[in-house]
C-alpha cells in the first residue's frame, strides 16, 4: 500500500470508495496530460501581440483550470472592446501549438489500457475543439466514450452538470464512478455529483491543498490509481 493510499483508507475503508468504480471520469490538463508548457507559450504569444511582456510559466499555470476565456481575461490586459479578439488570438495560437511539448503523464497510457473495458470520460474546462484535438494528437481519443469540453454544456466544472451527463451516458449511479483530477474544480464537481473523488498531485494544486479537500483518494502519479481499489465490478 502506498503512503497516499494509507492516508485515506481509514476514512473510506467501510464505504464503496475502495471498490473499483464501474466508470472513470478524468480531467485533462495536469491530470492526463502535461500541457502547461504549450499553454504558457501560447498565452505569452498572446501577451506579446497585445504589447505585454511574458509571464513565468508558474504564474500562468496557477490560473489553468478555469477555462481559456478566464485565462486570457485574467492575464492579457486589454480594453473590454478587445477581449473577444484576444481570446480568438489565443485559441488560434494554442491550436497551432497545442502538441509541441504536451505529453501524457507517466503511467497514463498504462492506466487507460488497464481500464480499457470500462466506460471512460474526459471532463475538462478546455474548449471542446481543443480537447478533441489534443486527445487525438496524443493517440488516446478512442479510449474515451465521452469527452466534454467547457463549452459543451450550459455549465462547466465546478458545476456537476458535465459529470452527471457522463454518468447518464454510462448508465451509472454516482457512487459507481470516480472523478480523477488535479484541481479544486475537479474535486468540488465530483463531490457535488456524488462520485468517488481521486486527487492527483501532478497538476495545478500542491499536495497539502488537495489533502485539505479530503478527497476519497490522493495519489502522486496516475500509475497509483489502480492501487486505490481492491476489487473489480463487471465492466460495462
Amino acid at each position: 500500500m502506498t503512503r497516499s493510499q494509507s492516508q485515506f483508507q481509514s476514512r473510506s475503508q467501510n464505504r464503496s470508495q475502495n471498490l473499483v468504480p464501474a466508470g472513470f471520469i478524468f480531467d485533462l490538463d495536469g491530470t492526463l496530460a502535461d500541457s502547461f508548457a504549450d499553454i504558457a507559450a501560447s498565452l505569452n504569444r498572446t501577451r506579446e501581440f497585445f504589447g505585454h511582456p511574458p509571464l513565468p510559466q508558474p504564474e500562468i499555470v496557477r490560473h489553468v483550470g478555469n477555462g481559456p476565456e478566464y485565462l486570457v481575461r485574467t492575464l492579457v490586459p486589454v480594453p473590454e472592446t478587445r477581449c473577444a479578439e484576444a481570446f480568438r488570438f489565443y485559441l488560434k495560437r494554442y491550436e497551432e501549438n497545442a502538441l509541441e511539448q504536451t505529453r501524457l503523464f507517466p503511467g497514463v497510457s498504462e492506466v487507460l489500457a488497464h481500464y480499457a473495458r470500462f466506460p471512460l470520460a474526459v471532463v475538462t474546462n478546455k474548449t471542446q475543439r481543443l480537447s478533441d484535438h489534443i486527445l487525438q494528437g496524443l493517440g488516446v481519443r478512442n479510449r474515451f466514450r465521452v469527452v466534454l469540453g467547457g463549452d459543451a454544456l450550459e455549465r462547466k466544472k465546478p458545476d456537476p452538470l458535465p459529470l452527471l451527463h457522463a454518468l447518464e451516458v454510462f448508465g451509472l449511479a454516482p457512487e459507481q464512478a470516480a472523478m480523477v483530477g488535479d484541481g479544486l474544480h475537479d474535486l468540488h464537481a465530483g463531490r457535488a455529483a456524488g462520485v468517488i473523488t481521486v486527487a492527483v498531485t501532478t497538476g495545478v494544486e500542491d499536495r497539502d491543498t488537495l489533502a485539505a479537500e479530503n478527497p476519497d483518494h490522493l495519489i502522486d502519479s496516475m500509475a497509483e490509481l489502480p492501487g486505490c481499489f481492491q476489487s473489480a465490478p463487471d465492466a460495462r
